[in-house]
């Protein structure tokens, strides 16, 4: 396949490298000329383990080629991928202006040729640029309709410095946002015989995969070293904790808790973190990241409170009220504090959890939620059935399906789902999910 290439920098550069391992004619493009020269002459313009000697063989095969022109780089392409750079401006924003460069150059070369590439887009840019600003802009320079006389495609790269080949062909992913239903065929044939889970997304999700990557990346460095300042403190050798807490792929090193919903809550969580936060306090530790989860979760309990109310509902009713589903514990459940709030607003309050019975509460957890719930016993009801004389209901388990889902929106209750029940049409009228 001939793949042209625009922004010879790292990522460029790895990927074109690694594509002309995999027998595709590369077309490098680049504005600096003494880049585009040692390109044309096979050697490589940066330092990476491996890069050389693929760009040696692929020039030497006669595959790899360099060029300043950006028609070069348009005319007689299967693909262009764009890799230029998407640094900071000095608000902290980003700065498109490389990208937008390309794009008209790209747009001002197919009025005068017949090509029509796949045009992908590996530069890291925020949800909603490449339908909003990068699609209208190539419409515009080029007087093509993306989606009916050519296709652009978003394609993130997840590639370290250091092990870059290695992480080429060995993708922890494969992800493409696409511009309409199979705009990324002709892209995915390039990893036809790679091993790595794929996935065809919207525009603006393949773009927000790659912010969630490195915003949990930097999560978890942030993470490692705030609790290896509180551990050096306590006398602990972070280093040893960190080889068991990193040891457990059940939990830690896993998909749990990773999935939006609601906010957490338990006889665990808060007050663990409260606990190592006074340890933190009292030895003046600076632990900025932990101090703001309790804030984030307040956050996101009023947050919901405050969609309910907008609503003025006379009647609300609730589908699970312990922390979380298959217990009965309530004990600093987010769902108590939601209720409490709601009471306290003067909304008849009904609430359907089968697991909760008053008569079988035993010690804190039958405390705690009767300091928030006074009367809980004239707040329960039997079957989700009886919830059906409220205005609005608040799906806090998958304890109901999406037939009954349904059928409430259907009799007019709005339903708003913290719990993702399965088989929802997220876009019907009166349905709402806490994140989507």
């Amino acid at each position: 396949m001939r793949i042209s290439i625009f922004g010879m920098g790292y990522v460029g550069v790895v990927s074109g490298a690694c594509l002309l391992r995999d027998g595709h004619e590369i077309l490098g493009v680049d504005p600096v000329a003494a880049k585009a020269e040692d390109l044309a002459k096979g050697h490589a313009p940066i330092q990476e383990p491996l890069i050389a000697d693929l760009l040696a063989e692929g020039h030497k095969a006669g595959r790899l080629k360099a060029s300043t022109s950006a028609s070069k780089g348009v005319k007689d392409s299967d693909m262009i991928w764009i890799c230029v750079g998407t640094p900071s401006k000095t608000d902290g924003g980003i700065n498109l202006s490389s990208v937008e460069t390309v794009i008209r150059q790209i747009g001002e070369a197919l009025r005068t040729c017949e090509s029509r590439p796949l045009i992908v887009l590996r530069s890291t840019v925020l949800p909603g640029t490449t339908e909003k600003s990068v699609i209208p802009l190539l419409e515009a320079e080029s007087g093509l309709t993306v989606g009916r006389d050519i296709h652009v495609v978003f394609h993130p790269e997840f590639l370290r410095e250091g092990t870059a080949v290695d992480d080429f062909d060995n993708p922890p992913k494969i992800v493409v946002g696409e511009s309409c239903p199979g705009a990324a065929d002709v892209l995915m044939k390039v990893y036809e015989k790679y091993e790595a889970p794929s996935f065809r997304l919207a525009l603006a999700e393949a773009e927000m995969v790659k912010y969630c990557d490195n915003l949990f990346h930097a999560m978890k460095i942030t993470f490692a070293n705030e609790v290896a300042t509180l551990a050096r403190s306590l006398g602990a050798d972070s280093r040893r904790v960190a080889d068991v807490y990193c040891a457990d792929k059940k939990l830690n090193i896993s998909a749990r808790y990773l999935r939006p919903g609601f906010a957490f809550g338990g006889s665990c969580l808060p007050k663990d973190l409260r606990a190592i936060l006074r340890v933190a306090s009292v030895k003046s530790l600076k632990l900025p990241m932990l101090q703001g989860m309790l804030s984030s979760n307040e956050i996101q309990i009023s947050e919901l409170i405050e969609r309910v109310l907008k609503y003025r509902p006379a009647a609300v009713g609730m589908v699970g009220l312990a922390f979380k589903p298959g217990t009965d514990d309530m004990r600093e459940s987010p769902y108590v504090k939601v209720a409490k709030a709601l009471i306290g607003e003067g909304i008849k309050l009904r609430i359907c959890d089968p697991l909760v019975d008053p008569a079988r509460l035993i010690g804190s957890n039958k405390e705690q939620v009767q300091m928030a719930l006074r009367h809980l016993e004239q707040l329960l009801v039997r079957s989700v059935d009886e919830l059906s004389a409220a205005d609005l209901i608040i799906v806090n388990h998958p304890a109901v399906d999406a037939d009954c889902v349904h059928n409430w929106l259907k009799a007019g209750i709005r339903v708003l789902d913290t719990a993702n029940i399965k088989g929802v049409d997220a876009g019907a009228e009166g349905y709402e999910g806490i994140y989507w």
